[in-house]
């Protein structure tokens, strides 16, 4: 499989996307610049996390590359925007709803725990339903809204991917570390291809590190096609 990783100025996640991709999984990846207005022949393209221009996702949004990942979406390519990256989605519109400032008004750095809502889709198809992960968040910006009717049609429809969790895997309030509307952690378009989320599980992937549970969702991507 190929993958392509758009790197915005600022995009923090960047080479840690890269070297999740090439060095541990040995997949072919190349670098796609934000001024770019094709996209190389790839199967799968990444917006890492880390505050691209400065934390600003609608100047990420009037990049030259953004017209091409929206046709390359629309022709049901897989898109994963991964913390800033799912930021940078839903204020193209690629994804519904919006990301706005952590109810606490505070940056939120931090392991939390996850839970799998769907696992019929190509990041997830390797987890169990039901099954609850703990990941690492990185983000200022991270509380998910919509409205009460998008929110019932993300339900109905199966795509809210994540929601955050306690250590034991119960939703509930006190787990959820931005604010995020019904502890919605990552959701999908309504083909399946277009994902968000917040966790940052490109830095997850290294059992050295006591976390490799973000392998899990590269992994689905790649054995899943």
């Amino acid at each position: 499989m190929k993958f392509g990783v758009v790197n915005f100025p600022g995009s923090t996640g960047f080479a840690d996307t890269i070297y999740t991709l090439q060095f541990v999984l040995e997949q072919e990846t190349v670098q796609i610049w934000h001024d770019s207005r094709s996209l190389p022949s790839v199967d799968v393209v990444i917006i890492p996390s880390g505050a691209s221009f400065g934390d600003e996702p609608l100047r990420a949004v009037q990049s030259p590359v953004m017209e091409a990942i929206r046709k390359f979406a629309n022709d049901r390519g897989i898109v994963l925007g991964i913390n800033n990256g799912f930021q940078i989605l839903c204020a193209a519109e690629l994804l519904e709803g919006k990301l706005t400032t952590n109810q606490s008004g505070c940056f939120v750095g931090k392991n939390v725990f996850v839970k799998v809502n769907n696992t019929a889709t190509p990041i997830t198809r390797l987890i169990s339903k039901g099954q609850f992960l703990q990941l690492p968040v990185a983000h200022a910006c991270g509380c998910y809204q919509a409205d009460t009717e998008t929110t019932k049609r993300l339900h109905q429809n199966g795509q809210i991917l994540l929601r955050y969790c306690n250590e034991d895997g119960t939703v509930s309030t006190l787990s959820n570390p931005d604010g995020s509307v019904d502890n919605i952690a990552a959701i999908c378009n309504k083909h399946f291809n277009v994902f968000g989320m917040m966790a940052c599980i490109e830095r997850a992937v290294d059992p050295d590190l006591g976390n490799a549970n973000g392998m899990l969702f590269f992994e689905s991507l790649i054995n899943g096609k």
